[in-house]
């Protein structure tokens, strides 16, 4: 299926690794390997004996007007490949930053366009990073995205080509590239219509201009593949499409979503049944949300959840992620009774809970709302940051650290944060909770609010 791009005027190029390229600082660089597949626009680089770094040549020379006015964008503290540079000479491109262990999310994630892709069945899902790796790529993706529409800004072209993830699967970076189609609400790029299968229906029939609720539009579809590894607009009436007509239905919003509670028409096809497919990989809030987008906010933007509800509700997903007991290396969600994959019982889950302070003496006998909460892991490190205690995220840093010792917990704090119990002492250690006890602990840090912590022992049924 062609791409739904429409480009002319494009610039022929002889670059190929290899060459030789000069930025407008006059420092030169040889192209490296090329970094996944070419697009609409041009080609990403590596860049030979700078691993930080890549070079985007482009196709048409025109465009590099447009890389000027994004190297003027707000876009510091965002996990953004942004413009540096500019390349003049050799060809017309930019400079960018990038991890030399980063490759593209399409590779090694996701499913071929519309379709589910032959695969290692769950070893593949599994040692691609299984579901709470996937939760943390998409959470990260949506936090980015977040943080652009903040600053008033569309990103208009995510697709998976666009992601740049880690190749080491215990590790989570996340980065965005192809940074030319950054848009603001007062200057939006309107040629600019999608990449297959991650089409906006609106950005399709040209009804409307690109936007941030078409970004997120965008993210749901990409968080849906990258959890049920397939499109949520794919199910049994586009399997009565040919090809083509499938791909148009679907991009313009014609076929109903495949968990439609009103309309069974497109129901998801697959070996297992849909119910239990999303409950293994789709959380409560995540079903709402895709519901939401997939069904009055199909065709209505207004309708749809932004980039920050989805942010929040993969990574609340994400902190209720466990790891299989018996060592099967599956991850699911905590309150499944056993491992889907080899069936192992669900132990008793450690669960940290967020709470506001709240006054008086009796403090540990008040039970109110809950802000957040999130699995501790017996096996490994569990930090807890900014957006654990307070729901912020302008920084990334761990302000405690629950690390599993013999029996318990240590309680490592970072410089300016207090622990302390009821009565105001420090605490630096703490046992398993037994069944029915809990502790809490009060987590004070200069210029916050206070947290209390109620850490308890939880048993699926």
């Amino acid at each position: 299926m062609n791409q739904l791009r429409d480009f002319s005027k494009t610039m022929p190029s002889d670059a190929r690794s290899g060459s030789r390229v000069r930025d407008d600082t006059g420092i030169e660089y040889v192209l490296g390997d090329t970094i996944g597949k070419p697009g609409a626009q041009g080609v990403v680089y590596r860049v030979e004996g700078q691993p930080g770094f890549a070079i985007k040549l482009l196709k048409r020379e025109s465009d590099l007007a447009r890389i000027e006015e994004v190297r003027r964008l707000p876009l510091d503290g965002l996990p953004i490949a942004a413009p540096i540079s500019l390349i003049r000479d050799g060809g017309a491109g930019y400079l960018m930053p990038l991890a030399a262990d980063m490759n593209p999310l399409a590779e090694p994630y996701l499913p071929r366009e519309f379709g589910l892709r032959e695969t290692g069945g769950i070893d593949w899902y599994r040692n691609t990073g299984g579901l709470r790796r996937r939760l943390a790529l998409a959470a990260n993706v949506a936090q980015c995205l977040a943080g652009l529409h903040e600053r008033g800004l569309a990103y208009v072209d995510l697709n998976p080509n666009n992601v740049m993830v880690s190749d080491d699967v215990s590790r989570e970076e996340t980065w965005l590239i192809d940074t030319d189609n950054l848009t603001s609400r007062a200057n939006p790029k309107w040629d600019i219509i999608g990449f297959p299968g991650y089409a906006v229906p609106e950005r399709v029939t040209k009804k409307a201009p690109p936007s941030t609720l078409a970004d997120a539009y965008t993210l749901a579809i990409m968080t849906f593949r990258l959890l049920v590894l397939t499109h949520p607009l794919e199910g049994q009436a586009a399997d009565t499409l040919d090809g083509d007509e499938a791909a148009a239905a679907i991009n313009t919003g014609a076929l109903a979503y495949v968990d439609d509670p009103s309309d069974d028409s497109n129901r998801l096809r697959s070996k297992i049944l849909p119910s239990k497919l999303f409950t293994l990989a789709l959380s409560g809030q995540m079903q709402k949300l895709l519901r939401r987008t997939f069904g009055a906010g199909k065709l209505n933007p207004l309708a749809r959840p932004g980039a920050a509800e989805w942010r929040d509700a993969l990574w609340l997903a994400h902190d209720n992620v466990v790891e299989c007991a018996i060592g099967c290396g599956w991850t699911y969600f905590r309150l499944l009774p056993q491992c889907p994959a080899c069936k192992g019982k669900t132990p008793p889950t450690i669960l940290a809970t967020v709470f506001p302070e709240w006054g008086g003496t009796e403090w540990a006998d008040v039970d109110p709302q809950a802000r957040d909460s999130l699995v501790l892991s017996r096996h490994q490190p569990t930090p807890l940051g900014e957006r654990h205690l307070w729901g912020g995220y302008a920084s990334r840093d761990p302000l405690l650290t629950f690390k599993p010792v013999d029996k318990g917990f240590e309680l490592g704090a970072q410089d300016g944060v207090y622990i302390t119990d009821g009565d105001g002492k420090r605490v630096e250690r703490i046992r398993y909770p037994e069944r029915r006890k809990e502790y809490r602990v009060r987590v004070d840090m200069r210029g916050r609010p206070a947290r209390i912590l109620r850490i308890i022992s939880v048993e699926t049924t």
